[in-house]
């Protein structure tokens, strides 16, 4: 079973998407599942996100992040530049 999730909708917007659901027997989770996988469909065609989506990935699996030259390196080795106490 997968986890629930919840989220805000208008009462009158939901009543009516349950009221055609229910007029055409299809769950409201089986359409809100298909909305979301065309939305991630669609948005996935961007390679900006895709890059975006691949390095989160990475910093998961790793640990790792990207300093500003893209190299990935140690969290701690990074030093915010207006980060004073660096220097004491």
């Amino acid at each position: 079973m997968t986890p629930t999730t919840q989220f805000r909708i208008p009462s009158k917007t939901k009543e009516l998407f349950k009221d055609v659901c229910a007029y055409r027997s299809v769950s409201m989770s089986q359409i809100v599942i298909d909305c979301v996988e065309r939305y991630i469909a669609k948005e996935t065609q961007d390679p900006a996100l895709m890059r975006h989506l691949r390095a989160r990935d990475t910093e998961k699996q790793t640990g790792l992040v990207q300093d500003p030259r893209g190299t990935w390196v140690k969290p701690q080795t990074l030093i915010k530049e207006d980060d004073w106490r660096h220097f004491l």
